[in-house]
């Protein structure tokens, strides 16, 4: 138990990982959109107080100001809308430093066919805004906030192509202006300096592929030991009810005779021998061994058509299919139960008995499979317990909204201690279906024990 638990926690922990991962790059990107904004305003107060400030530099700014708050606001009130934000920002950075690259630049060529060029602000060089830095900013951005390898480097590729193409070819054209300073620094930029960036970002990015990865595995190894743990641990419950409906009865019963009265040895004999049959079988229900006949041939076909989970094996050694409507699987429990040699079954004389129909859309095959161990257990306490018991009800109905398991009989009652852990777990499984449970004595002699829960 303390292993599948901590093996739960490690699942539990790496999810957790991962949300905390996406809280971190919620508040980078908020943070990023803070500055951004503030950095457009101030830009556009800035470009305000010029004299002869340019048309874009008085458009551009606050546009992008007012795009990108929008923006920080959408993010900071709708956590969810996170990728959706992270590519609007970066098409909107991208078009706000696209347009002034590729107007400047048709700008030069316009003044440079129109011989205009009698000042020094008419070439690119010396007219082109920063360009380069809102670039790798943008590049950086990008590395941080898309997810895919495939969807980074396709947006670098066009972000880089986009800004840089008309720049670098209308240097590579008009050398006089490459063999500037400015120049330079633009060509070298957006040229080799960028190359090595995304390769640099190729190469992150296979490391980020390989973390991913192992990131992956190690949640599907967790997931898969627990879930391995899950599963022995229910085959542990299931064997310890089929001990308990089968085996330990017949012991209960062995011990109780041995007391009451002598018992031949070859009667004895012949119990424990059955006793110990019983025990086997439960072994063997948990392996892959053959099953005993005259159940292999029966047992072999519901395999065919169900998988363990879906199977279910009563005290007695009687295979069932889980698939079944939930009344018919009753009815089957409780035709097979109470033909079982238990020395109370045997001085009853009337049997009512009768299962409504259930719907049974929130009922999981592990539901069915405790339902039905709870009537075997609570038949076979009548069984072996209800002292001069001649009559038998077993019932599943409707009732204001609820379903109503019950069996009861007109016996001698409960007896103080009596049945102590079958009480235990019809409270668990009550408590499970959100149910209640209740085993008690009969005013007028008898017993019930009843198990209701609410359907839809």
């Amino acid at each position: 138990m303390s292993h599948s638990s901590t093996q739960e926690q490690q699942v539990v922990s790496a999810i957790n990982e991962r949300y905390n991962i996406l809280i971190l790059k919620r508040r980078v990107v908020l943070a990023m959109l803070s500055l951004a904004t503030i950095g457009a305003i101030v830009a556009t107060f800035l470009h305000r107080l010029q004299p002869h400030p340019r048309i874009v530099y008085l458009i551009t700014p606050p546009l992008l100001a007012i795009a990108l708050l929008i923006l920080l606001i959408r993010l900071y009130k709708k956590p969810e809308s996170l990728q959706q934000v992270i590519h609007l920002s970066i098409l909107a950075g991208v078009l706000f430093v696209v347009v002034p690259s590729w107007l400047y630049t048709l700008k030069a060529i316009y003044l440079r066919y129109a011989n205009a060029i009698a000042s020094s602000d008419t070439t690119l060089v010396d007219s082109l805004p920063p360009v380069t830095p809102a670039l790798f900013m943008l590049t950086l951005v990008m590395l941080i906030a898309l997810r895919r390898r495939q969807q980074l480097v396709i947006a670098t590729l066009v972000a880089w192509i986009a800004i840089a193409a008309p720049i670098l070819t209308y240097l590579l054209l008009y050398p006089q202006e490459l063999l500037t300073s400015r120049g330079l620094d633009l060509f070298i930029s957006l040229g080799p300096t960028m190359g090595i960036q995304i390769v640099l970002i190729l190469f992150y990015n296979r490391v980020q592929d390989m973390v991913e990865r192992l990131y992956t595995e190690r949640l599907q190894y967790y997931a898969q030991i627990a879930e391995r743990q899950a599963i022995r641990q229910k085959a542990m419950e299931q064997a310890f009810t089929q001990i308990h409906n089968g085996p330990l009865q017949t012991l209960a019963l062995l011990l109780r005779d041995v007391q009451r009265e002598q018992i031949p040895s070859e009667q004895l004999f012949q119990r424990l021998n059955d006793l110990n049959a019983e025990i086997r079988a439960v072994g063997r229900s948990f392996t892959d061994e053959a099953h005993p006949e005259p159940q292999k041939a029966a047992v072999l076909a519901i395999k065919e058509t169900a998988s363990f989970e879906q199977i279910l094996r009563l005290g007695e050694g009687t295979c069932i299919d889980l698939n079944r409507p939930l009344h018919n699987l009753l009815y089957e429990v409780y035709a097979l139960t109470l033909k079982r040699n238990l020395p109370y079954f045997q001085t009853i004389k009337v049997k009512v008995r009768n299962f409504a129909p259930l719907e049974e859309t929130t009922l999981t095959w592990e539901m069915k499979r405790d339902l039905c161990l709870w009537l075997e257990e609570a038949l076979c306490n009548v069984g072996k317990h209800a002292l001069g018991t001649t009559r038998i009800v077993v019932t599943g109905q409707h009732h204001q909204g609820q379903y109503i398991l019950k069996v009861q009989d007109n016996g001698a009652g409960l007896k103080p201690g009596q049945g102590q852990e079958g009480t235990k777990q019809g409270k668990v499984l009550a408590q499970r279906l959100g149910g209640q449970f209740r085993r008690e004595s009969l005013p007028k002699g008898g017993a019930i024990c009843e198990l209701s829960w609410f359907v839809e």
